[in-house]
């Protein structure tokens, strides 16, 4: 699921900046959980924790707590966070710099900027990576390299393109749920195949009945009572991408 958070004290602003965000994701094939607030001492840590993409104002009127605060505990809560201020000010931008803003928006240009910002957000969630402590070492795996994951009891292998081979794939084994990784990678394009299968769409070649091929010639086997719900989200994932 794709958790974004939207805060302006101006409930008019807001509104325009959810409408925006709506129309981006109207074809969306993925859960989508929108948050918005007007105050921002409302927004609880667990929602700062879960929050994909943040779109924030810098400065609010009846309040000594402000955009940039939200982001500085963001950026402590969750260090992957996508950040985009749309703010009247152009003079906080340096102060972005702290928290790696990824864009700011002016609010004058809010219709013909913000929907290409927000595309551009959705765009860098996809280059993200999966951190894993792999043999007591933290590795970050990119996502767009990871292939599948397979869980045998409560170990998850992830299967990684291997830039140096066009024939072969390295892996990384790591304790972990599946449940917990499909929930996360929901959004990036991974799919539930199998109870031990966890899929990323963008290698998957031929996706039959009771088995899905994918790059370097691996097979793997497919749930039937899910097939034709898995199918589908696969086709409507090919047909956007």
């Amino acid at each position: 699921m794709l958790h974004i958070l939207i805060c302006d004290d101006d409930y008019n602003m807001l509104s325009k900046m959810k409408t925006i965000v709506e129309e981006v994701l109207a074809d969306f094939q993925t859960k989508v959980e929108i948050q918005a607030f007007t105050d921002a001492r409302k927004i609880s840590r667990d929602t700062l924790a879960g929050c994909d993409i943040a779109l924030l104002d810098i400065d609010f009127e009846n309040t000594s707590y402000n955009g940039m605060d939200i982001a500085r505990q963001l950026r402590t809560l969750h260090s992957d966070a996508v950040i985009i201020f749309v703010t009247n000010f152009i003079e906080y931008a340096p102060e972005g710099y702290e928290v790696q803003a990824f864009r700011y928006v002016l609010k004058r240009d809010l219709v013909e900027n913000l929907k290409t910002a927000f595309q551009l957000a959705l765009q860098q969630r996809n280059k993200e990576t999966l951190q894993i402590q792999c043999e007591r070492e933290i590795v970050a795996l990119p996502l767009d390299d990871i292939l599948y994951l397979e869980v045998q009891q409560h170990s998850v292998t992830a299967f990684v393109r291997d830039a140096t081979s066009i024939e072969s794939c390295k892996t990384y084994s790591f304790y972990a749920s599946l449940s917990d990784l499909e929930e996360k990678l929901d959004s990036q394009g991974f799919l539930r195949i199998h109870k031990s299968y966890l899929v990323n769409m963008k290698y998957i070649k031929r996706f039959q009945c009771r088995e899905a091929t994918l790059t370097y010639g691996i097979t793997l086997r497919v749930g039937e009572k899910a097939y034709s719900k898995n199918k589908k989200k696969y086709l409507l994932w090919k047909g956007w991408h």
